[in-house]
């Protein structure tokens, strides 16, 4: 908004209910540009994926890693130079366009148990309620950034390893990715896609295990635990929102998060670029849209790994056994075509798919 001077007459009020970021989490991404110059956030990027211990070029991608803290950071620094923008501890306890107005009424509790009244011509809001009945499959995950004895060399820096399967599956669906800053430090994180949230003291304990079994002795740093939404419930239908419409979602609630991979940072910032962009030229704000093809693609791996969840690994071995890791990646980016993922699909187990898409066609 600030870039497209869209604050120098109208004035900005950030809502934020937790004021004390940290580095809470961590963003991943990639793509065929190079980043912007400033987004100085992004601390480390890799040209190649380790997959079954052999490394391959992901060209012509490059995977990104930031972390939330320094994310926090640039966003807080980008914004201390507008006057434009005000900020309010607390959180917005209701919000409501009533019909044939063009403005919204916005309730905001304070830091202080105060209420306020305002009224805005926009509402951009992040946050959604998720109910547990409302999601059956979750993607958590539990993580160490880890440092070594520098003559040790457990990791090879130059590669990262997207989906490590050499783990205790438990029944559900669990990899290990390992993002190596050098040969003597790196983020270590259990991930699992199952009906039931990974919690923290399971996910460390896994974590241990791993670590023994692997004889990595490594020192833990700092810890990551979150879960996110495997669900198509928040995607739109619609390439943008209708006229008149003054509430628009941002983030998970605005469909953000690809439903079969959690991944969304990119889709957020381009999300955000496009909406200030509408409203500079005054035209209709824009969803985060996504191909009709590439919504039932994820819906029907969403019902498999819900159905069995046994059967998660078999499905992502099978896909990185025969097919390039950049091939994946424009797959999960969805820039293919029909006919490269007909290509994908041959790889994958036909009855299996075959199996719940007659299931998913009779419910």
């Amino acid at each position: 908004m600030i870039k497209e001077g869209l604050l120098e007459e109208k004035r900005l009020l950030i809502v934020e209910f937790d004021p004390n970021k940290h580095n809470d989490r961590t963003w991943c991404f990639w793509g065929e540009e190079p980043i912007e110059k400033n987004w100085d956030f992004v601390n480390f990027s890799w040209n190649q994926v380790q997959i079954f211990g052999e490394s391959q070029s992901i060209k012509p991608y490059t995977y990104h890693h930031c972390r939330s803290e320094a994310f926090y950071q640039f966003v807080k620094n980008a914004l201390e130079s507008s006057e434009g923008v005000d900020w309010c501890l607390g959180k917005v306890l209701e919000a409501v366009q009533l019909e044939g107005q063009f403005f919204v009424q916005v309730k905001i509790e304070g830091n202080l148990d105060e209420v306020y009244d305002v009224d805005a011509d926009w509402f951009f809001g992040s946050g959604t309620a998720i109910s547990g009945q409302e999601i059956t499959l979750w993607q958590s995950f539990v993580g160490w950034r880890v440092k070594c004895n520098p003559g040790a060399h457990l990791f090879d820096s130059k590669s990262f390893r997207m989906m490590d399967f050499d783990i205790e599956q438990a029944g559900k669906t669990r990899f290990l990715y390992i993002l190596p800053f050098g040969d003597a430090e790196a983020l270590i994180e259990v991930t699992q896609f199952d009906k039931e949230i990974l919690g923290l003291d399971e996910g460390q304990e896994l974590l241990r295990e791993i670590c023994e079994k692997r004889n990595w002795e490594v020192l833990k740093m700092e810890v990551e635990c979150n879960a996110i939404p495997m669900s198509s419930r928040f995607d739109s239908v619609r390439r943008f929102h209708k006229a008149g419409t003054r509430m628009i979602p941002l983030g998970v609630a605005a469909g953000a998060l690809k439903p079969t991979t959690g991944y969304g940072f990119i889709r957020m910032m381009k999300h955000g670029k496009a909406i200030a962009s509408a409203l500079r030229s005054n035209d209709l704000i824009p969803t985060l849209y996504r191909k009709k093809r590439f919504r039932f693609y994820d819906n029907l791996l969403l019902r498999i790994l819900q159905n069995h969840p046994t059967r998660g690994k078999q499905i992502f071995v099978q896909l990185f056994h025969h097919k390039k890791a950049s091939m994946i990646l424009r797959f999960l980016n969805e820039q293919t075509n029909l006919l490269q993922e007909i290509m994908i699909f041959m790889w994958l187990p036909k009855r299996l798919f075959i199996r719940n898409l007659i299931a998913k066609w009779k419910g």
